[in-house]
């Protein structure tokens, strides 16, 4: 089963015991992966735009691949994660737990995260493996860390770890 599926399921089981928190992040999720097949198909129809009066007629039918799934669920865990920051920032708090209560909630649809000690050796492993020796390659192998471990582990706690790991 997929991600929107399990969404989908739980916003009727949701519904039935009328949690109206997890229905309303529920129907946000899936509203964010609509969103995200409807770029697809927009994407897929201004690729293979017909010539002037050669009108097909035909629908464009595009599904969102359980990787592009994940990286859309990623994308509103960080901004929900974000926007607590801010709310805190701002004086906020009451805004910034119900952002991180999302964010959590959403999180149980996304593979587990490595924690930063799971993390660091496999780091460590990686950039010796691309041979930087100091800070100055942070550059350098940020793109390839963010590959590698993309979808596994969250994007601050990589740079984090890759410059304690590039200073040492």
């Amino acid at each position: 089963m997929n991600i929107q599926e399990q969404l989908q399921q739980d916003l009727k089981a949701a519904m039935r015991g009328g949690d109206r928190f997890r229905v309303g992040v529920i129907r946000m999720a899936l509203a964010a992966l609509q969103n995200a097949q409807m770029a697809l198909v927009k994407a897929e129809f201004d690729a293979s735009a017909p010539a002037e009066g050669d009108a097909s007629g035909e629908p464009i039918v595009v599904v969102l691949s359980e990787a592009a799934m994940q990286e859309t669920m990623v994308k509103e865990v960080k901004r929900r994660r974000d926007a607590a920051e801010l709310y805190l920032k701002g004086g906020r708090p009451e805004l910034a737990e119900q952002e991180q209560r999302e964010a959590e909630l959403l999180e149980t649809y996304l593979p587990r995260q490595l924690t930063a000690a799971e993390l660091r050796p496999m780091l460590a492993e990686a950039i010796a493996g691309l041979g930087a020796r100091g800070v100055a390659d942070m550059g350098k192998v940020m793109p390839s860390l963010m590959q590698q471990f993309k979808g596994r582990a969250d994007g601050r706690l990589i740079s984090q770890l890759a410059r304690e790991i590039l200073s040492s």
